[in-house]
C-alpha cells in the first residue's frame, strides 16, 4: 500500500448526476523511472499547484465524512485572506483527500481534505 493515496473529487452539480474521482497513488522513488505497466492505470504528473488549504481528520474516510470534512474546511476559510483564492481556483466544487493509512489500521487514522489554489 503506498501512501499517501491521493484523490481529486469534482462533486456532481444535480441529483442524476455522478460525481468524478481521479486517484492518485504514490510511486516510491526506486520506481519512478520505469513504473510498472497496467493497462487500467497511468503515470500522470500532478497540476503543480503553490498552495493548499488543509484540514486533517481522522477515521476511516467515506461517502458521507469527506463531503462534510470540505464543508467544515470551507466554512474556516471564510473571512481569511485565503478565502478569495481558493473560491476562484475551484468555482467552489472541486477538492481532494488524502488517506496516509493502511485499510488494516483502525485508530489513529490521519486524513486530510483539501482546496488547492496558486495564489495568496
Amino acid at each position: 500500500m503506498t501512501a499517501p493515496v491521493l484523490v481529486d473529487i469534482l462533486p456532481s452539480t444535480g441529483p442524476f448526476c455522478n460525481s468524478s474521482f481521479t486517484v492518485y497513488f504514490y510511486l516510491p522513488t526506486n520506481y519512478q523511472n520505469n513504473p510498472p505497466l497496467s493497462a487500467q492505470a497511468h503515470p500522470v504528473k500532478l497540476p503543480k499547484h503553490k498552495y493548499a488549504a488543509v484540514r486533517r481528520f481522522g477515521g476511516f474516510m467515506d461517502d458521507s465524512n469527506i463531503p462534510t470534512q470540505a464543508l467544515a474546511l470551507r466554512r474556516s476559510l471564510k473571512g481569511t485572506p485565503w478565502e478569495a483564492p481558493v473560491s476562484a481556483e475551484n468555482r467552489g466544487l472541486a477538492y481532494s483527500v488524502a488517506g496516509y493509512n493502511s485499510p488494516f489500521e483502525y485508530e489513529n487514522r490521519v486524513n486530510e481534505v483539501m482546496f488547492w489554489f496558486d495564489r495568496a
